[in-house]
């Protein structure tokens, strides 16, 4: 009778951990506050010399690779240290370390904010998004190759399988997150396709979370292309500083027909 009482005591205990558990594991992937591309462009910084003319940002090339893998479910074994997942294009996936999946469109994304950049420096006359590979509205464009946005996660798993995430609880970190950001950026003569500068953004993000520490911060994709993007900047403001006022109002804006 005394065993009995026992192991039924012992039943209701390891309920409510249980629940627990499941509770923690539904709540991890789906509490990200900023879970998708928010973008905040840098304060303005006005350019001391300004081409006269119109620019016209195309909407990004994207010539990432395709696959995604994701082993998150390893953690649940015993005995398993940690699980990995590993994304070209996280915006196609589903399973980050505390987001189920991220709002982010990187085509449209990063031209928009390129231009927001651009505007803050006052280099041109007027700069927009365009979808034409040749806009009739500006003798230059701007175009962007995006060659990289890998996510690689690791989860830790502590060799506990499923009460891993009792772990959390104390402080213990849930995983780590690293985001690459390749990006090269083309400045077009629309008239004769003639590329003027050129420049190349690598960036690359790392963020350790736990639950009472940098919780949902594994998405670092907005902050490192603004880095990125202002270095690119100067590297423009010193290449239209370098040419004469004549070679800007010269500038045809389409190829002849």
């Amino acid at each position: 009778m005394r065993t009995a009482g026992f192991a039924s005591t012992g039943g209701h205990f390891e309920r409510p951990i249980l629940w627990l558990i499941a509770a923690l594991g539904l709540l991890l992937p789906g509490c990200a506050s900023n879970a998708g591309w928010q973008y905040t462009p840098g304060p303005e910084r006005a350019s001391s010399t300004k081409a006269p003319v119109n620019l016209a940002v195309e909407r990004f090339d994207d010539k990432r690779e395709s696959e995604n893998n994701r082993y998150f479910w390893v953690c649940v074994i015993p005995l398993v240290p940690y699980c990995t997942a590993d994304y070209h294009r996280p915006d196609t996936a589903n399973g980050f370390l505390t987001a189920g999946a991220y709002n982010f469109r990187p085509s449209e994304d990063l031209a928009q904010a390129t231009v927001s950049e651009i505007r803050n420096a006052q280099m041109f006359r007027d700069v927009f998004v365009t979808d034409r590979k040749v806009d009739p509205g500006a003798p230059l464009m701007l175009r962007g190759t995006i060659l990289n946005t890998d996510w690689n996660g690791t989860g830790y798993a502590y060799l506990l399988g499923p009460y891993h995430v009792l772990l959390y609880f104390f402080g213990l970190p849930i995983g780590t997150a690293h985001n690459t950001l390749t990006v090269r950026l083309e400045l077009v003569q629309t008239s004769n396709g003639q590329v003027l500068w050129t420049n190349d953004i690598n960036q690359g993000y790392e963020k350790t979370e736990g639950l009472y520490y940098d919780f949902g911060t594994d998405f670092g994709y907005p902050e490192i292309f603004r880095d990125g993007l202002t270095a690119a900047i100067a590297s423009l403001q010193t290449y239209i500083a370098s040419q004469p006022p004549a070679f800007w109002t010269s500038l045809p804006n389409s190829p002849p027909s």
